[in-house]
């Protein structure tokens, strides 16, 4: 898969601590399996879960089909069951 990273979202994935493997995993899966798409905007969004935190991959294409990362992001989320 050809892709890259623009600088600005570089700079927030260090800022995250979100690494490029990981961008790299969530792309691979936005395009085999699912995604989203802002029509307002052009951009598409990925997502997947990676162990302990979800990654989200919002993307563009150009018109080689290259795919160029414009923001990512995360969250954590831990559940448990309550005790009682």
């Amino acid at each position: 898969m050809v892709f890259e990273i623009n600088d600005e979202a570089k700079a927030l994935m260090e800022e995250r601590g979100i690494q490029e493997a990981d961008v790299e995993e969530v792309l691979e899966y936005a395009e085999t399996e699912q995604k989203l798409y802002d029509e307002d905007n052009g951009h598409f969004l990925g997502k997947k879960r990676l162990g302990e935190f979800t990654v989200y991959a919002e993307y563009t294409k150009d018109d080689s089909g290259k795919i160029i990362v414009e923001n990512a992001y995360s969250h954590r989320v831990k559940l448990t069951e309550d005790g009682e």
